[in-house]
Parts: structure tokens; C-alpha cells; sequence
């Protein structure tokens, strides 16, 4: 009755751990996927929600941008056309002073300074005031801030002047072919602003050429106009103003934007893509470039993002606690069923009628499950007391009496004694022979429901040296084992059944040696038993007979051990995975082939 009790106490206090193992929900595997599935889920609409929302929000703030360099380009377009309207001004006073129109008129006809020089002579000599002097002209015009002009050019079909100033003093070349010459003079300007066509004044009707009007595009676009990368380009694509343009966006992309939109997204293959606008000048085909990228766009609103997805996370968190209480309040409901699933498998059912179960869960399905349990619970308590304990008292007290009838020590004394007598006369064999029997006979009475593969494969062994014994020369036998496999555990007493049969039906009296191999060896995740010998083997209808009665034979306990003994055996052992071939050896003899799976019904691991 004490070993009952100790007994007892040591199944409760294992129950207690489990039941505080099962508590946490995350074990049971239809919970974990459940709550795994709602948090992926969960994540994965937040993700594209807060995706979109930053889409639409970036949409916004790059309207903006382009809101910002619209106004600051009608600006300078604004500020352009006063330019142009003090150029025209200044040309249109230019035709009231006779003597600086017959100097712009002698610019234009003149091929190179000297023939400038000598018309300019000319006009000295026939008349009594002073002559005009364009270049010098020009400077009230380059010196009033107000016009921002810088220089000009006389040009005509056949040749280009350029006026410029340099510390304050005139300059005046020929040299010149085209406007491409005039660019590599740095005092002259960037950006043509204004061309005012000049008319003969004896000629009312005919043009001497165009006067163009020069101005600085840094001038026109100075100071940290935008919150942006910005530049200014001529109608051809060349940079005139770079304001950090060149490093985040490279001009070959410059002339396919332009044809495909004036505003968009480019991919220049750095990363995130450019948000760019672009606004072409209808005064005189300059382009306001203006570009950010995506990343400097929210970093510019970093604080709305946090914001956003502070939101998102909360959110999140929220609906995740949610589901997690809830799956939670049903896996611990579940771990009561497991509870008493495992107090009625233990026979405790004085445990289950003490459950109480959660009245908020009494009409759910969990709830049905229960109740049901409890009732077949109660029901198999009143059974067991009146039928199983009093057949299993029966059976006690019938196994004590067999017991009581076969006194083991009689059989180990008297073994004992003939190793003793044998060892007096000198013979090591028989006493050698003796001992191994009582040890056999010893493991197999004292058998425990599994042992490792070492130990079955050392009994074997035994048995095969008290055969080689009995037989003398005419038997060899070899049994090998991979060490790395022998801790697996399997069932005892199953080779020795598979040895008896070669000494039954493939041992030859006849033959010189009879051979028996017994190897074991991994194969995959699991192992491999070979049992060959060099007997006769079986013919096709024998062998076939025999792997009928090892599969679908009788199952009488009083049959003899035999192939269908070990095939049943170890098939209830390993369950899946477990199988056993017979057949006929390519050498000729019997070959029988164990398959036992890596993962151990009864250690519950993989094969190291």
C-alpha cells in the first residue's frame, strides 16, 4: 500500500508539471499556427496599408514640390520679362541719339577693329560734335542693378561682336564665329535674356542684325530659392546653374524626361527613385530643373512618418493582444480537456469529477467536449470499480501463484553447480558454455520492455558461442555493429528468434562450414539488420509461403517463436517507417532484411 502511495504522489506531481507546461498556449501546435497565422496576417495588412497610406501621402508632398517651383519660376519668368522690357527700352532709345546709332551701325558693318577704328575715324572727321561710342553706352545700361544685363552681342549673318565689362572697364572683340565662341568669355554672361532686332536708319525697311541681351542665370536664380536639388539648362541641355542637381541626378536622363513629361519619378539606378519638374522657359527655352528623391522627401517629414507608424504599431500590438487572449482563454480551456483526458487514462477519476470548467465556455464546442468527458469519466469510474480492479486482483494473485511454481534460483544453482563440476574436470568449453546459459537465461526472465541495440546484439552473441560450442568446427558466425547506433533502444529477444531459424532451416550437417552473418549498420535516418547465411535458402513457393505466415499468420501465443512473432513485435515497437524483407541471398543462402526507423517510438529522437 506505501508503494502505491509513493506511487501515486509521484504521478500527481507529474501531472502538476505538465499541467503547468500545458498552460502555456504556444505548445499546442493548432494554437501556434493560429496565432502565428493572425500575426502574419496582421503584419502583412499593416505593411500594405501603411504602404499606401505613404504613397499617397508622398504623392502629396511632391505636389507640394511641384506647387513650390512653379511659383518660384514664375517668379523669375516674371522678373525675365522686366529684363526684356529694359532691353527693349534701351533699344528703342537708341534710335533717337543719331551719333550712338551710327556707331551700333558702324559695329555691324565693320569686320575687325581696325575697320571699326577707321569708320569711326570717318564719322570724327565729318562732323563738328563728338561721336557716339557704343561700348561705353552700354555700361548705364550694365551698371543699373536693375536690368541684371551683363553684355551684349551684335550679330548678323556674316559676323559676331560681343561688348563686355571687366573691372568696370569696356571690352570689345570680333573674334567670334557663333554664340558657342562667346560662352568661354566669363564677364559676358551665361543665358541670353533679350534680342532686339536693329534696323538700318537709312533703311527703315532692312535689319542691320539682332542685339542680344546677356544676363547671369545665377543672378536671375541666387539664394536657397527651394528646399531641393535644383539647376538651370540652356535649350540644348548644357548645366548653366548647378544647385546640387549633378550629384543626385545624371544629365543624360535630362533629355528623355523632358520628352516623356514635365514632372515624374526617375529611376537613375541609385536607389529609391527621383522626383523630378521641369519648367521650359517660353521667354527664351531655358529649363528649370528641380529634382529630390524619395528618401530626402521623407526625411524632410520624418516626423509624420514616425507618427504613421507609431499608429500602425499600436494597432497592431492591439489587435494581436486581443487575439492572443482570446486564442489563450481557449488553449487553457483545451489543457483542462488534456488534463482530464490524462487523469482518465491514469484511472484518477475522483480528479476529473472535481473539474470544474469555465461557465463562459460551457456552450461552446470546447465546453460540449468536456461535459461530455466528465460524463464518460463518471460512467467508466463505476466500471472499472466493479469489473477492473477485481479481474485485475484475479490476475495478481494467478500470476503470484505461477511465480510461487517456477522458483528461478533452482534453475541458476543447478547451472551454477554444473559450471562448478565442469571447471574440476578441466573443461573450459563446457563451463564457458554453462556460464553464458545462465547469463542468457538471466536477461531474458529479467527482461525490461526495451533495450538498446548493444545489449541485444551482445546476447546474440552469447547465443551464437554456446552454438559454435554445440556444433564445433562445422559453425562460424560474425556479428558486427555500428557503435554510433548502439544506444538506439528496440525491443528485447528478436535476433536470438532470427538465429534459430538458420540452425532450424538453413543449417547443412552435410556442409564443412555453415556461415551466419549478422550485421547492423545505418541506413539513411534510420537503421539496417542483415541476417544472411550460407544455407540452401528456400525455393520461390516456400519463400512465398513464408512471407504470407510472417505478414498475415496465426497470432496463437502457444505457436512456436518464429518470424511472425518478430515481425509482430517490432511492428507494434516502431509503428511507420518499420519493415522486414525475406528472400533467397545472391550467394544462394536465406537473407533476412530489418528496416527500423531513425525516429524511436520509445525514445522519441532522431539517430544521433
Amino acid at each position: 500500500m506505501k508503494e502505491m502511495a509513493a506511487q501515486g504522489k509521484t504521478t500527481e506531481l507529474s501531472r502538476q508539471k505538465n499541467r503547468g507546461r500545458r498552460s502555456a498556449f504556444l505548445e499546442y501546435r493548432i494554437y501556434r499556427r493560429k496565432f502565428l497565422g493572425t500575426a502574419a496576417v496582421v503584419v502583412l495588412l499593416s505593411l500594405l496599408v501603411f504602404s499606401g497610406t505613404l504613397y499617397f501621402l508622398l504623392n502629396i508632398w511632391v505636389d507640394d514640390l511641384r506647387q513650390q517651383s512653379g511659383r518660384v519660376f514664375a517668379e523669375r519668368e516674371g522678373r525675365l520679362e522686366e529684363i526684356q522690357k529694359w532691353a527693349l527700352n534701351y533699344t528703342n532709345d537708341m534710335y533717337g541719339d543719331v551719333r550712338l546709332l551710327e556707331d551700333v551701325v558702324a559695329l555691324f558693318r565693320s569686320r575687325d577693329m581696325k575697320e571699326y577704328l577707321w569708320v569711326r575715324r570717318g564719322n570724327s572727321l565729318g562732323s563738328n560734335a563728338q561721336i557716339g561710342y557704343f561700348p561705353a553706352n552700354i555700361k548705364k545700361l550694365v551698371m543699373d542693378s536693375r536690368s541684371q544685363v551683363t553684355g551684349v552681342t551684335l550679330r548678323d549673318e556674316d559676323s559676331l561682336k560681343a561688348v563686355w565689362f571687366e573691372n568696370g572697364d569696356a571690352r570689345l572683340s570680333f573674334d567670334f564665329q557663333d554664340q558657342e565662341d562667346v560662352r568661354i568669355i566669363g564677364g559676358l554672361g551665361d543665358m541670353v535674356a533679350a534680342t532686339c532686332s536693329v534696323r538700318d536708319p537709312e533703311h527703315r525697311g532692312q535689319t542691320l542684325g539682332k542685339m542680344d541681351f546677356w544676363i547671369r542665370c545665377s543672378d536671375l536664380y541666387k539664394g536657397n530659392i527651394i528646399a531641393a536639388n535644383w539647376g538651370i539648362l540652356d535649350g540644348e541641355g548644357r548645366l548653366l546653374v548647378d544647385a546640387g542637381l549633378a550629384a543626385g541626378i545624371r544629365m543624360e536622363h535630362v533629355p528623355d524626361a523632358l520628352e516623356e513629361s514635365q514632372s515624374g519619378w526617375l529611376d537613375i539606378g541609385d536607389g529609391l527613385p527621383v522626383f523630378f519638374v521641369c519648367h521650359v522657359s517660353g521667354k527664351n527655352g531655358y529649363v528649370f530643373l528641380v529634382e529630390k528623391d524619395a528618401w530626402a522627401v521623407l526625411a524632410d517629414n520624418f516626423h509624420i512618418v514616425l507618427a504613421l507608424m507609431a499608429a500602425f504599431v499600436l494597432v497592431d500590438i492591439g489587435v494581436l493582444t486581443s487575439s492572443y487572449m482570446g486564442i489563450r482563454a481557449d488553449a487553457v480551456f483545451l489543457s483542462t480537456i488534456m488534463e482530464m483526458l490524462s487523469a482518465m487514462e491514469g484511472g484518477d477519476f475522483d480528479r476529473i469529477s472535481r473539474s470544474r470548467l469555465p461557465v463562459r465556455h460551457r456552450k461552446n464546442e470546447y465546453g460540449m467536449i468536456a461535459v461530455a468527458l466528465k460524463d464518460v469519466g463518471m460512467k467508466l469510474q463505476g466500471y472499472i470499480e466493479t469489473e477492473y480492479i477485481l479481474k485485475l486482483k484475479e490476475q495478481e494473485s494467478q500470476m503470484r501463484a505461477l511465480q510461487h511454481q517456477i522458483d528461478p534460483h533452482f534453475l541458476y544453482n543447478t547451472l551454477e553447480m554444473l559450471r562448478s563440476k565442469a571447471l574440476v574436470h578441466n573443461d573450459r568449453d563446457m563451463a564457458d558454455a554453462i556460464a553464458m546459459l545462465g547469463t542468457l537465461y538471466r536477461a531474458r526472465m529479467h527482461r525490461t520492455d526495451s533495450i538498446t541495440l548493444q545489449e541485444e546484439f551482445g546476447f546474440l552473441e552469447m547465443y551464437l558461442k554456446i552454438m559454435e560450442l554445440r556444433f564445433g568446427g562445422h559453425f562460424v558466425y560474425q556479428v558486427e555493429l555500428d557503435p554510433k547506433i548502439g544506444e538506439i533502444p528496440t525491443i528485447n529477444f528478436w535476433l536470438q528468434p532470427l538465429a534459430e531459424n538458420f540452425f532450424t532451416h538453413g543449417y547443412v550437417r552435410e556442409s564443412e562450414i555453415n556461415l551466419l552473418i549478422v550485421n547492423g549498420h545505418r541506413d539513411g535516418r534510420g537503421v539496417r539488420i542483415d541476417v544472411l547465411d550460407n544455407g540452401k535458402g528456400a525455393d520461390p513457393g516456400r519463400l512465398e509461403e513464408i512471407r504470407r505466415n510472417m505478414m498475415e499468420g496465426n497470432d496463437d501465443p502457444k505457436a512456436d517463436i518464429g518470424l511472425r512473432n518478430v515481425y509482430m513485435r517490432l511492428q507494434y515497437f516502431y509503428g511507420d517507417g518499420f519493415s522486414m524483407e525475406v528472400g533467397n541471398s545472391k550467394e544462394g543462402g536465406f537473407h533476412i532484411s530489418v528496416f527500423l526507423p531513425g525516429l524511436q517510438a520509445a525514445a522519441g529522437k532522431d539517430i544521433p
